[in-house]
């Protein structure tokens, strides 16, 4: 993975684009990052209200939604707030609409090519996904070195057959911070992205509220974690299945820290965290 490593921005500042590809016309897009090797791109996408469009031919890559508002209609299957989808390569949608418009997070597994003759193997080798998020119940974790005694919990929303790439949603309780407001920092064994939904999460990198967003690199250290309010994330991981240590130092973590993000040079002025 060689995403540019971003912790974090908040998604709101950055703009809205025209789609460029046939399979999202007269939707606007705000590209939240892109992996140099592969082309896979993580967007936010608004569909407008009476949107319909006829599928262009199936995509060569993955796709996977997660609906932030709205309602989309994908293959005569309703997809509403909190609702999530994966398609694989090949996947040739029947119909896709939305009445009222909607705005989802969308990620590909690479940059969106029709490709007719991926289209008879792979759309009934595995079928699409509907997962409605609220219908799944939380699995409660055990608390990190981070959060003290408290524990998040979480729900899996797709893992990939080797046990590898996963998306989860992650919520995490009020009033989180770690003993003294000091910790370890985390060093995940593997890339991940989060959306924050709701809520707020505060880190030395600065104090996050919805919509923001973070890709972060394999083995960077990270935390520790606070929360007043409580948060609710997505959280992607890729390549190898997620696997945590600790640094031997401990962070003293701040109630308000000021906003210190790592950017890649085009979105330095665009941050638009809390300060």
């Amino acid at each position: 993975m060689t995403r540019p490593h971003i912790d974090f921005l908040q998604s709101q500042a950055l703009p809205w684009k025209p789609s460029p590809w046939p399979f999202l016309p007269g939707c606007q897009l705000k590209t939240l990052s892109r992996d140099a090797d592969t082309g896979a791109l993580s967007l936010l996408v608004r569909y407008p209200s009476g949107w319909a469009a006829p599928a262009p031919g199936p995509l060569g890559t993955t796709e996977e939604l997660f609906v932030l508002e709205g309602m989309l209609e994908l293959d005569g299957r309703r997809y509403g707030q909190d609702c999530y989808g994966w398609f694989p390569p090949g996947w040739r949608h029947a119909v896709r609409a939305t009445a009222d418009g909607a705005v989802a997070l969308v990620f590909l597994g690479a940059e969106p090519v029709s490709r007719e003759a991926a289209a008879t193997t792979a759309r009934r080798a595995v079928e699409g996904v509907l997962i409605d998020a609220f219908a799944l119940a939380w699995v409660a974790a055990g608390p990190g070195a981070g959060f003290g005694a408290a524990a998040h919990r979480s729900k899996s929303l797709h893992v990939a057959p080797d046990g590898g790439p996963a998306t989860t949603l992650i919520t995490l309780p009020a009033h989180l911070h770690p003993p003294d407001w000091r910790a370890p920092q985390e060093i995940h064994g593997c890339a991940e992205e989060v959306f924050l939904l709701s809520g707020d999460l505060v880190s030395p990198a600065g104090a996050m509220t919805a919509g923001a967003y973070c890709s972060r690199p394999a083995a960077v250290t990270q935390g520790p974690y606070a929360s007043r309010g409580g948060g609710l994330a997505l959280v992607r991981t890729h390549g190898t299945p997620q696997s945590t240590e600790h640094s031997a130092h401990e962070l003293e973590l701040e109630r308000a820290p000021q906003y210190q993000p790592v950017l890649p040079p085009a979105l330095r002025t665009r941050g638009g965290g809390s300060q």
